[in-house]
């Protein structure tokens, strides 16, 4: 259990650090643009192309980290007024919910991403292919069920014992 939580925290940590590296690439791209508009009257070109794929990778790669710092709405208030037992349960059953939906949402993403390989499918502007930027979230997403899992296993252990 202790190499699985670790080894789910160094993930999680290695995500966040690349969604950081998203948002400063994001940052970088609008200056960019900003600074070719205003002096040389050139805007980039795709920009628009460029903010999306980088926003989507920074959302998707920072929920795994975001999970494991309890950084996300939580029902904890209610919980923590219920018996200990009731609590644990009910915690179970919603890590188990949650879980079986972010398995089943990243594996729509990577039936997405392949669909998307087969179909040859680019972004507009700068055709830059969509199935990577897909496959990619569908990571993302599966780390969250990664740590999700955990907190599953967490909960059931205290609840048995």
């Amino acid at each position: 259990m202790v190499r699985f939580k670790h080894g789910v925290e160094t993930l999680s940590r290695l995500l966040d650090f690349l969604a950081a590296v998203a948002v400063v690439l994001t940052m970088s791209v609008v200056v960019f643009n900003i600074i070719m508009r205003t002096l040389f009257k050139h805007p980039l070109t795709g920009i628009m192309d460029y903010v999306m794929i980088l926003t989507a990778l920074t959302i998707a790669l920072a929920l795994a980290n975001c999970a494991i710092r309890n950084g996300h709405i939580a029902i904890d208030l209610f919980i923590e007024k219920l018996p200990i037992k009731v609590g644990r349960l009910l915690d179970t059953i919603t890590n188990l919910a949650s879980f079986v939906f972010w398995v089943v949402a990243a594996g729509f993403m990577f039936e997405y991403a392949a669909t998307m390989h087969a179909t040859g499918t680019v972004f507009p502007t700068t055709q830059i292919p969509l199935a990577p930027v897909l496959g990619i979230i569908g990571a993302g997403l599966m780390a969250l069920a990664m740590v999700v899992l955990y907190r599953l296993l967490h909960t059931v252990r205290k609840l048995v014992v």
